[in-house]
């Protein structure tokens, strides 16, 4: 579990930055590359494959990034992120967690069910053009928010969908 003195400093950090966050205007281009921030790794392979039939992404395009528990078992993995990649004052240590946070991608999904502080950092960071994701995590965080007390993936994909299709990103 993450120590509660670096909680507080990652905590601060995200309150400050969420405020300032700035309304950049969104480029004219279709995405093409795709960022996706799941907190159930058992969701990564059914999440890929209904985006890759819903809409027009290769599975090439598609990047994955998993939040889970740290276990000292495990290896890590550019997959997954855990709570000792992050430092005081929410500095990103790992470099998997860094190139995933500045690479630019046209979309950004956070599938996250639970308001958690690491995933809602990664999204804040997250250099993405489009955000997306459930209303009840954090609705300042997100370009196109939708709202299902279910946080059911399919409804999130098709609402997408359609405000992608209105926006002609798709």
């Amino acid at each position: 579990m993450i120590s509660t003195l670096k909680k507080k400093s990652i905590q601060k950090v995200y309150d400050k930055l969420v405020v300032k966050k700035e309304n950049i205007p969104h480029k004219e281009t279709k995405v093409k590359s795709v960022a996706i921030l799941l907190d159930n790794e058992a969701l990564v392979n059914v999440v890929i494959a209904n985006l890759t039939n819903i809409f027009p992404f290769q599975k090439t395009d598609i990047r994955v990034l998993v939040c889970k528990e740290y276990s000292k078992k495990e290896e890590p993995s550019p997959e997954f992120f855990t709570e000792k990649d992050f430092g005081f004052k929410a500095s990103l240590k790992s470099d998997n967690l860094k190139n995933f946070v500045k690479n630019e991608y046209d979309l950004f999904i956070n599938y996250t069910k639970t308001s958690n502080l690491l995933t809602n950092m990664v999204t804040l960071l997250s250099q993405a053009d489009f955000k997306a994701g459930f209303a009840e995590i954090d609705d300042r965080l997100y370009d196109i928010v939708v709202s299902d007390v279910n946080f059911n993936e399919a409804v999130l994909n098709q609402e997408l969908k359609k405000y992608l299709t209105i926006l002609n990103k798709i």
